[in-house]
C-alpha cells in the first residue's frame, strides 16, 4: 500500500511540477497571482523541485524501511510548510481560490503522516 501511494504521490508531483513549468500563468490563473515572465521563473522554479520530488519518491517506493522514513519524513516538511503557504496565499488576497492548494496538502500530509509512521514501526 506505501508503495502504491508514493507511485501515487510521485505521478502527482510531477503532473504539477510539468503544469508549473510548461503553463504557469493557467496553473495559477485562478488565484489572479499576476504572472509576469519573471514571476513565472519562480513558478517553474517551483516546477523543477516537484519534479524531483516526485522522481525521488518513484525511486524510494520500494526502500528499506530506514530509507522511507527519510523519504517520507521529508515529504511531510514539504506539505506542512506548502500548507502554511498556501493559507498565506488565501489571506493576501485569493481567499477560496486557493482552496485546492489546502485539499492537496493535507490529504497528502495525512497520508505521508500515516506511512512514515507504519515506516517507523518496521
Amino acid at each position: 500500500m506505501m508503495s502504491l501511494f508514493l507511485a501515487i504521490a510521485a505521478a502527482l508531483a510531477c503532473l504539477f511540477g510539468a503544469a508549473l513549468i510548461v503553463v504557469p500563468e493557467q496553473f495559477y490563473q485562478p488565484t489572479g497571482i499576476a504572472m509576469t515572465p519573471l514571476v513565472a521563473t519562480v513558478a517553474q522554479a517551483h516546477g523543477a523541485t516537484l519534479i524531483g520530488l516526485g522522481t525521488i519518491n518513484w525511486l524510494a517506493r520500494n526502500a528499506d524501511p530506514q530509507g522511507l522514513v527519510a523519504v517520507l519524513g521529508g515529504n511531510l516538511v514539504v506539505q506542512v510548510l506548502s500548507l502554511g503557504v498556501i493559507v498565506r496565499t488565501m489571506l493576501l488576497g485569493p481567499g477560496l481560490a486557493a482552496a485546492p492548494g489546502i485539499v492537496t496538502h493535507v490529504v497528502l500530509g495525512a497520508f505521508f503522516a500515516y506511512f512514515l509512521l507504519q515506516a517507523r514501526k518496521a
